[in-house]
């Protein structure tokens, strides 16, 4: 799936991970590089690459890969 691996490739770079450690149950607590900062850099790249917006509630949602694929996948077209 294109859209997964693009979220896979933005997380990674701005989290500063392997994209292969992404997948299920990956979470903020293993990305020793993700505090406030970095997830509003995360949400950010996320919006810009998919030309999506996020609400705040979403935002403080977006703590692990399952939550942000299905958040973003929520809103591409079908």
């Amino acid at each position: 799936m294109e859209a997964e691996r693009r979220i896979k490739q933005v997380m990674a770079e701005v989290l500063e991970v392997d994209p292969a450690s992404i997948r299920e149950g990956f979470q903020r607590e293993e990305a020793s590089s993700w505090d406030s900062m970095a997830h509003l850099r995360l949400v950010s790249a996320l919006e810009e690459t998919f030309g999506i917006r996020f609400t705040m509630r979403e935002v403080g949602e977006m703590e692990r890969f399952e939550t942000i694929r299905r958040l973003v996948m929520e809103r591409l077209p079908a």
